[in-house]
């Protein structure tokens, strides 16, 4: 066996006790929401008798389809939408890289403006069929 076998035989162990481990604390975080009561949205804090302070937060997700709500508010004459809209502005990485490797001009003159650090390291293991 060589290092790297041996190295990845630990990582894949190491990965097993962790969702493990995950799956065990999901399990018992929802027996802990189940025995401090509160509201259905919102959080509540109990003390325990040593001190230690657990707080439990309850809450919703929601997944709309918003272009569909605003259409139907307009067409039914609804002017309050219950929709918000954001712009955001955000790096376009691989044009930032194509400038960086064809157009040294453009890239010298916004690479100021741009911070590049590296990635965490992320290792993968697919686990034989």
């Amino acid at each position: 066996m060589t290092e790297l076998d041996f190295q990845v035989s630990l990582l894949k162990e190491a990965k097993f006790k962790e969702q493990l481990e995950r799956e065990s604390r999901i399990k018992i975080e929802e027996v802990v929401a189940a025995l401090i009561p509160g509201p259905e949205r919102g959080s509540k804090t109990v003390t325990l008798e040593d001190g230690t302070k657990i707080t439990v937060e309850r809450g919703w997700n929601y997944a709309a389809d918003c272009g569909e709500i605003g259409h139907q508010c307009n067409l039914n004459g609804v002017t309050n939408v219950p929709v918000r809209s954001k712009t955001t502005y955000q790096l376009d990485e691989a044009g930032y890289e194509w400038y960086k490797a064809n157009d040294k001009k453009v890239f010298d003159l916004i690479s100021p403006f741009v911070i590049v650090t590296p990635k965490k390291t992320a290792v993968r293991i697919q686990n034989k069929k």
